[in-house]
């Protein structure tokens, strides 16, 4: 065979390979677009009509983009978006603190290790729902369980979901519940360090902290951006465990974005409000997580 002939032939034979590939991917990717890009684009559509289910024959009445300036010009819109950006950061912030610390515990060899492990993912597999359930009785203001450890203590009872609280208190829930995703990510990145490097630095007699700071974090940092990444989708749209716990009350002080659509959506019927609110939140999120994936893609393209 000719030399110009090989480069025809892997040429082909790549091709070959990419269209089987296409074919294997093509049939989820079709699912993918019926499922999530058509309803998308009909919520696209009803964003710009006058559309409320109580009102027949609305679904018709184009409003231009007149619902996506009284959304904007909302003060409760505004009010959801701040609590939702709080929510989100200070969940994500508590989580990756927690799941680091418990990470490099339970990195350690200490006995009946896995037994711990195990353990600590237990909230992250609970449902949602019965998490907002759960810590409901636990925050209820007279019987609930840490006011009633207060009590015996001699300690005043904390009105849990009051106006001061029941944001912090919502953020300690989804703490609980997402730290162990933090940790079992951190641990992974732990998993795949080098023991020849660790043994190295404890040779040259390197502190634990300058063990963390120089060798440790630098190789953990893609991992906690992932973790962070991802969880920042996922916070800004919880909804469920919110609803349950403080239905957006008390007033507006736990309103978040999902709980704000949901309510202009099922207590006013305005629908075409409500996909223009939804389609504000797509952007919203998009412009909070890009920066994040931004940096992923960029340090996975350096790491080849």
């Amino acid at each position: 065979m000719s030399a110009a002939a090989l480069p025809v032939r892997r040429r082909g034979h790549r091709l070959g390979t990419r269209g089987a590939a296409l074919c294997f991917i093509a049939p989820a990717v079709l699912v993918l677009l019926g499922v999530y890009l058509g309803p998308m684009l009909y919520a696209l559509k009803a964003s710009f009509t006058g559309w409320v289910m109580v009102m027949p024959g609305s679904e018709n009445d184009l409003v231009g983009f007149d619902n996506y300036t009284d959304v904007l010009r909302s003060r409760e819109f505004w009010t959801a978006v701040r609590v939702t950006i709080v929510y989100a950061l200070s969940s994500i912030t508590g989580g990756l603190i927690l799941g680091t610390c418990l990470a490099l515990l339970l990195n350690l060899d200490f006995f009946w290790r896995g037994f711990f492990r195990a353990i600590m993912i237990i909230p992250m597999v609970i449902t949602p729902s019965v998490i907002g359930i759960f810590f409901k009785l636990l925050y209820e203001q007279e019987d609930g369980v840490f006011n009633h450890v207060l009590a015996s203590l001699g300690l005043p009872k904390v009105a849990w979901l009051s106006l001061t609280n029941a944001l912090p208190s919502m953020i300690v829930m989804d703490v609980w519940q997402t730290t162990p995703f933090f940790m079992l990510v951190i641990l992974a990145g732990l998993h795949s360090i080098d023991e020849n490097l660790i043994d190295a630095a404890k040779v040259d007699g390197t502190s634990p902290w300058q063990m963390f700071r120089f060798i440790l974090l630098p190789h953990l940092l893609p991992y906690m951006l992932i973790a962070a990444a991802f969880r920042c989708i996922a916070a800004m749209g919880d909804f469920d465990k919110i609803w349950l716990l403080t239905g957006g009350g008390p007033g507006d002080r736990t309103t978040t974005m999902t709980i704000f659509t949901y309510k202009t959506g099922f207590s006013s019927f305005d629908i075409g409000r409500t996909t223009a609110i939804a389609w504000i939140f797509v952007v919203i999120v998009l412009a909070v997580s890009s920066p994040l994936l931004r940096y992923l893609f960029k340090t996975a393209q350096a790491d080849r």
